[in-house]
């Protein structure tokens, strides 16, 4: 497994009470703390937002494999949060929104700080 998942309710609190990054799409937010350890990645994904187990399912493998390509070497805490409820539940719609989400929290780690993809 090329990341560390985040565990507990001490990981979580850690990123949430200070991320050194915070970012939106229509659906998502992305928190990311600067950790200098190892690449680790928190979903929160309820039921409330996403009412389907097949649905919910499908996210954590899409986001684990987008974060997984892009963020391979990084050396970040990312935590993935749906913001609202998914009604539309378009997969190629949003796994799109997700890349688009990554690739944008990358560009803005890149211009921050260099050493983070190291």
């Amino acid at each position: 497994m090329p990341y560390k998942p985040l565990t507990g309710k001490n990981d979580f609190d850690r990123v949430f009470k200070s991320a050194s990054q915070k970012i939106n799409s229509d659906n998502f937010r992305a928190l990311v703390l600067i950790n200098n350890n190892e690449f680790s990645l928190g979903m929160i994904l309820p039921k409330k937002n996403i009412k389907l187990a097949v649905h919910r399912n499908y996210l954590k493998r899409t986001i684990r494999n987008l974060s997984e390509d892009i963020f391979v070497n990084s050396k970040i805490s990312l935590i993935v949060v749906s913001k609202k409820r998914i009604i539309d539940f378009k997969k190629d719609k949003l796994r799109r929104e997700i890349k688009t989400l990554f690739l944008n929290l990358a560009k803005k780690l890149n211009e921050k700080n260099n050493y983070i993809f190291n």
